[in-house]
C-alpha cells in the first residue's frame, strides 16, 4: 500500500506546474500570433507603412513562429461532432 505525498512534499511541484503552465500560455500566444501577425502586414502595406515596420512585423512572425510551433490547439468534441454530423448530412443529399 503506498503512503500518500505529504502536502509540503506536493508544494514543492507547484514551481514546475507554475512554470509547465506559463510556458503552455506564451507557447498559445505566440501560435495565435503567427496567424494573426500576417493582417498586420496588410495593413502596413496598405498604409504605406516604413518599411521598419514590415520588417519589424517580419520578424514577429517568425518569433512567433518559432516559440508557437509546438502549441496544439484543442478541438471540442461538441463542435466536431457537430461539423461531421453536417458533413455526412450534405453527403447524403
Amino acid at each position: 500500500m503506498s503512503r500518500p505525498e505529504p502536502a509540503i512534499e506536493r508544494l514543492g511541484h507547484l514551481p514546475a506546474l507554475a512554470f509547465g503552465r506559463v510556458v503552455a500560455v506564451v507557447e498559445a500566444a505566440a501560435f495565435w500570433g503567427s496567424i494573426l501577425l500576417p493582417l498586420g502586414y496588410l495593413v502596413a502595406l496598405a498604409l504605406d507603412g516604413p518599411v521598419i515596420v514590415i520588417g519589424a512585423l517580419i520578424g514577429a512572425n517568425v518569433a512567433c513562429l518559432l516559440v508557437g510551433h509546438r502549441h496544439q490547439p484543442r478541438i471540442d468534441a461538441g463542435v466536431l461532432a457537430l461539423v461531421t454530423s453536417e458533413t455526412a448530412r450534405e453527403g447524403d443529399r
